[in-house]
């Protein structure tokens, strides 16, 4: 039972003897036919609201490196849906409030510290309910700031939590409330994300190599994301702001690649499986007399390739072959803007300080106006020599970077290029595979989503290569007939009869083909090319 309480400070030595003494007291009695105080209830119950209450009397800011401040300590009844758990709410200084959920009963010696999405701004803990429900100790944090907008980043040290510091040390508080709690570290430290969350994992082994044993990092929010996105709206708007490629012409040119495409994986199911492969180019679909309905102009075919290529010199590749769908909102302006308009006018304002700096997205000339990153979009640097993740590997770190192809935010290039770059300065993708390893998921939007498999136990398969040494050679990626909501996470294993199809996704630069024999809807019936 968890009863032992430790580490207070000397301020609070008498509650915590008082709270011991409850805790033995009760003990006590369990061993009685009948409990030894009448109304109370089941006691071991009672010992948990003890412990647990008496976490936010604790001083965790020794541990944390920075003042903390709990205002919240409670046992939260089992639902229908999650197990009991100790809540824990805090304030580390200056601004970052965090939250964990401690499981009160069969704990499985694990922790997750979750990413975030978009700017966050908001505590999420939908995005930790599977991993709840699988006795992990969980948090969540806002990473110092409420705001949704760019405001936060004019103070320093708002921008600094949000560029790093904030996840770092909510996870600092997180074991050391798993520590308080249970009276024993934890066995293993993991942080999954996608998006922001992608560049909080992906920081972390650079910056903070010590802090997990397993990172999941999904399209990670950095280097190239926001810079291709800027692109492609310029690709694709007039001077008077009108679109190039309208809904009807960006279908036309999906449905070009398709035909052109599509089978090269074995199977015709609105997949491109491989797009690096696709030797489509849009002038085949170029207008003529013969062909004056379905195609595209030449400025049209201008826009879509500027759209694959991504900034020249800076990203190995901007949107891929087979996802333009995902373009309708990103690149399409009607009643409303286009989705990308937001983060296009954020990057405008970067180049403030310049001289003759570009007003809108048609004044910026990538050919004249040197590409910038904002703290907030960078990652940190990988070193003089490129292998600064060396400190994650030499901590034993495991890291496990996905994205996918048709990503209608953030273009692959800001996972592959991380990767291709570490290889490289690595020597070779065996030097890089035993601890670092990138899978680029067809048909997947951002995160989720679109017309490929998007359901993957990402959970299990670091488990696995942390806990046991089996490196994930394949994953198996699911279509579900109904997937769950953002930001809330897939409970894996799914029921077989949500299954819809399945595919096996493996390491880049490798991709899947189907055997021709057996249910092309089983992975089973796939294997590498």
């Amino acid at each position: 039972m968890n009863f032992l309480l430790s580490g207070y400070s000397s301020a609070n030595i008498w509650t915590n003897l008082m709270l011991r003494i409850l805790a033995f007291t009760l003990l006590i009695s369990a061993t009685s036919p009948a409990w030894a105080i009448e109304g109370m209830g089941n006691p071991w119950e009672t010992v948990d609201n003890a412990v647990c209450a008496g976490l936010k009397i604790q001083d965790f800011s020794g541990a944390v490196g920075a003042a903390v401040s709990i205002s919240i300590s409670e046992r939260v009844p089992e639902t229908k849906t999650l197990p009991a758990y100790c809540r824990v709410v805090g304030v580390i200084a200056p601004t970052n409030p965090v939250e964990i959920r401690v499981p009160v009963s069969n704990r499985n010696g694990r922790l997750l510290m979750a990413g975030c999405g978009g700017l966050c701004g908001a505590i999420q803990m939908e995005r930790t309910d599977d991993a709840l429900v699988r006795k992990y100790a969980v948090a969540h944090t806002d990473m110092g700031h409420a705001e949704t907008d760019m405001a936060f980043a004019n103070d320093p040290a708002a921008l600094e939590d949000f560029a790093h510091r904030s996840t770092h040390v909510g996870t600092l508080l997180l074991k050391a409330v798993v520590k308080a709690y249970y009276n024993r570290a934890q066995d293993y430290a993991y942080f999954r994300g996608c998006s922001t969350g992608g560049r909080q994992g992906l920081t972390a082994a650079l910056l903070y190599p010590d802090d997990y044993d397993g990172i999941v990092a999904g399209a990670p929010a950095a280097g190239a994301a926001v810079p291709n996105i800027a692109w492609a709206l310029k690709a694709n708007t007039r001077a008077d702001g009108s679109n190039i490629l309208g809904a009807q012409a960006i279908r036309t040119l999906h449905d070009g690649v398709s035909k052109a495409c599509d089978l090269n994986d074995g199977v015709a199911d609105g997949i491109v499986g491989d797009p690096p492969s696709c030797a489509f180019k849009p002038e085949t679909l170029a207008c003529s007399k013969d062909n004056a309905k379905d195609c595209l102009t030449l400025e049209q075919i201008d826009a879509a390739s500027k759209i694959y290529t991504g900034v020249p010199g800076f990203a190995s590749q901007g949107f891929a072959k087979g996802g333009e769908l995902g373009w309708l909102r990103g690149l399409v302006r009607g009643d409303q803007p286009a989705g990308f308009e937001g983060v296009a006018r954020n990057y405008l304002r970067r180049f403030a300080d310049l001289p003759n700096a570009p007003k809108t997205i048609t004044d910026l000339d990538f050919a004249k106006t040197p590409v910038r990153l904002a703290p907030v979009d960078a990652l940190p640097s990988f070193g003089a020599d490129g292998k600064r993740i060396a400190g994650f590997e030499k901590a034993g770190g495991k890291l496990l970077l996905y994205h996918s192809w048709s990503d209608d935010s953030l273009t692959p290039a800001t996972a592959i290029d991380v990767y291709t770059a570490h290889e490289k300065s690595f020597g070779g993708a065996d030097k890089l595979d035993p601890f670092f390893k990138l899978f680029v998921i067809p048909g997947m939007r951002h995160c989720r989503g679109g017309e490929g498999p998007d359901a993957v136990d990402f959970l299990s398969a670091i488990e696995q290569w942390v806990e046991k040494g089996r490196a994930p050679e394949a994953l198996i990626a699911t279509k579900l007939k109904k997937s769950v909501p953002l930001p809330h996470e897939e409970r894996f294993p799914v029921p077989p009869e949500q299954v819809i199809f399945s595919r096996p996704v493996f390491p880049y630069p490798a991709s899947a083909q189907y055997t021709g024999q057996g249910d092309a809807k089983a992975a089973s019936s796939w294997v590498k090319k």
